[in-house]
C-alpha cells in the first residue's frame, strides 16, 4: 500500500506514539528516528530509537540551518534537545512530534501530512510510565508537563482515546 501523506504522531507521554509507531514502520511507512541530546534509556539504541547527540552538536546543526523543528526541555537543570532535521523530514513519512515541534511547521507541511493525536486517559498513561522503569525522568514532572502541553491543542486530522486503538484503521485513514 503506498501513502502520500506524512504521518505525525503526537500524543502525551507513554499514550502508545511507540507501538503506533512500530505499527507504521512494519506496513512500510519510512521512517528515521529524531535527534535528542537526552541520555539513552535503558534498552534503547542510537539510530533506531533515537540518533543521540550532545547540546554542542545539536546547537550548531540549529545554526547552520539543519533542523526542521525542534523542542528545547529543561530537564533538573539540565538541557535536552528533540528534534527533527530537514533531511529527515523531507526523506521520511513518519515522525513523532511534539504540540510545539507541529505548531512550528509551515502550513504547506501541515497540509501534506495526516496528524494523529493518541489522547490516552491519564490514569492508564502513569501505569505505563511507572512499569518502564525510566530513571532518567519523574512520572509526575511527565504528566504535569504533557498537561500544559496539551491544553488547547487542536492540530491534528485524527484524535484516539482508545488505548487499545487499531493502526490498521489509523493506516487506512490516510492518502
Amino acid at each position: 500500500m503506498t501513502k502520500i501523506e506524512k504521518m505525525i504522531i503526537v500524543g502525551a507521554s507513554a499514550s502508545g506514539k511507540d507501538f503506533l509507531l512500530k505499527s507504521m514502520i512494519n506496513k512500510g511507512l519510512p521512517y528515521s528516528p529524531k535527534i535528542t541530546t537526552r541520555p539513552k534509556r535503558n534498552g534503547e539504541t542510537n539510530g533506531i530509537d533515537y540518533i543521540y547527540t550532545d547540546n554542542q552538536d545539536f546547537e550548531e546543526m540549529l545554526m547552520n540551518g539543519m533542523i526542521k523543528t525542534y523542542q528545547k526541555f529543561f530537564i533538573d537543570g539540565d538541557i535536552w534537545y528533540y528534534g527533527i532535521s530537514k533531511e529527515n523530514f523531507n526523506n521520511n513519512q513518519l515522525f513523532i512530534m511534539t504540540p510545539h515541534e507541529i505548531k512550528s511547521l509551515s502550513k504547506e507541511d501541515k497540509d501534506k501530512c495526516y496528524i494523529v493525536y493518541l489522547d490516552i486517559d491519564e490514569d492508564i498513561r502513569k501505569s505505563r510510565i511507572q512499569k518502564r522503569y525510566d530513571s532518567n525522568d519523574s512520572v509526575m514532572r511527565r504528566i504535569l508537563s504533557d498537561r500544559v502541553d496539551f491544553t488547547n491543542f487542536n492540530e491534528y486530522d485524527l484524535k484516539l482515546n482508545d488505548p487499545d486503538f487499531n493502526p490498521e484503521f489509523i493506516l487506512s485513514l490516510m492518502s
